[in-house]
């Protein structure tokens, strides 16, 4: 006949550092897909710009149809 062995739960403190791991865990998620989706958004608009036959100024922020900018 098998021996069933006893499943040892786990303590408090293991619980509450899987908790505070996998939160941090989330919440690094969270910001590192913040930044990509900055990024991103940035590059969209630089694209966009260039398309149009602009130029894009990285100081102003802006799409400019005059000048010419080089990137820094």
């Amino acid at each position: 006949m098998p021996r069933r062995h006893k499943i040892k739960e786990a303590s408090v403190w293991d619980r509450r550092l899987i908790i505070v791991l996998g939160s941090l865990f989330a919440v690094t998620l969270l910001l590192f897909a913040v930044w990509v989706l900055t990024l991103f958004m940035n590059s969209a608009e630089v694209d966009d710009c260039l398309d149009r036959g602009g130029s894009y100024d990285d100081e102003l922020g802006q799409c400019d149809f005059e000048g010419n900018h080089p990137k820094p």
